[in-house]
C-alpha cells in the first residue's frame, strides 16, 4: 500500500488508486473542517483512509478487524471499522467513489461524538441519510436533476417501509425500495422544513428522530409532490 498524508488525514491506497487518493486529500481537508464545526469538535485527530483495489483483500481486512466473517453484507464496499474509512474501489471507476471517504467520515464522527460509540442508539435511516447529505455526494443534483432523481425514486418505491425498523441487508435495499435513496430524500426534506439550529440539534434528539421516522416518507413524498 502507498501513502499520502496531511495533518488532517492519511490515505493508504493500492497503487492503481492513486488518482482517487490524490483527489481525496483536498475533499477531506474541506469536509473535516466542515464536520468539526457541525459536531463542535475541538480535537485535532488525523483521519485514516484505506483504499483497496481488490474486494477480497478489503473484506479480509474488515474480517480481521471484526474477528468474524458474518456481519459484512455482500453489497458492502465501504465501512468505518476502527474509526477508519475503509473501502473497496474498482480502479476503472475510482473517481466515481470520491465521496466514499466523506460519507464514511460522517458515520465515524456521528458514532463518536453523538452516539458515544453506543451502536444501539444508531437510527440507520437518519445516519445514512445524513452521511449522503453532508458528504457532498449528492451536491451535483441541480434543480432539474434532483427532480428527475426524486420522481425516479418515487416510481421505484413499491412499498413504503417503516423507516425506524430498517437495518442493513435486504431490509435496506431490495426490489421494493432503496433505503439509501429514501433516507437521503428524508434528510433533504428535513433540511428544507427546519432552520439550521433545529436541523443541527436533531442529530442528538433520538426520540424526535424516531417520531419523525414513523411517517417521514409519506410527508416527504407529499412535500416534494407539491413542490416539484
Amino acid at each position: 500500500m502507498k501513502k499520502l498524508e496531511t495533518s488532517l488525514c492519511k490515505i493508504n491506497y493500492s497503487e492503481s488508486l492513486e488518482d482517487l487518493a490524490e483527489a481525496t486529500i483536498p475533499l477531506l481537508n474541506q469536509k473535516i473542517k466542515e464536520f468539526k464545526l457541525f459536531f463542535d469538535i475541538t480535537d485535532n485527530e488525523q483521519i485514516v483512509v484505506n483504499y483497496f483495489d481488490n474486494v477480497e483483500k478489503f473484506r479480509e481486512f474488515i474480517y480481521s478487524i471484526r474477528g468474524e466473517r458474518d456481519s459484512l453484507p455482500k453489497y458492502a464496499e465501504g465501512t468505518y471499522d476502527n474509526g477508519m474509512v475503509n473501502a473497496y474501489v474498482n480502479p476503472e471507476f475510482q473517481l466515481k467513489r470520491l465521496y466514499t471517504a466523506s460519507h464514511e467520515l460522517f458515520h465515524i464522527l456521528y458514532m463518536k461524538y453523538v452516539l458515544n460509540n453506543d451502536y444501539s442508539k444508531r437510527i440507520v435511516w437518519y445516519d445514512e441519510g445524513m452521511a449522503q447529505f453532508m458528504s457532498g455526494e449528492k451536491d451535483s443534483l441541480t434543480d432539474d436533476t434532483f427532480k428527475d432523481f426524486y420522481f425516479y425514486v418515487r416510481e421505484k418505491t413499491k412499498i413504503i417501509p417503516q423507516m425506524n425498523s430498517l437495518k442493513h441487508g435486504k431490509s435496506f435495499v431490495n426490489e421494493d425500495y432503496n433505503g439509501y435513496d429514501l433516507s437521503y430524500l428524508s434528510i433533504k426534506y428535513l433540511s428544507e422544513i427546519l432552520n439550521d439550529i433545529q436541523f443541527k440539534n436533531l442529530m442528538s434528539d433520538f426520540s424526535k428522530i424516531t417520531q419523525l421516522g414513523n411517517n417521514i416518507i409519506n410527508k416527504m413524498f407529499s412535500y416534494y409532490d407539491e413542490k416539484l
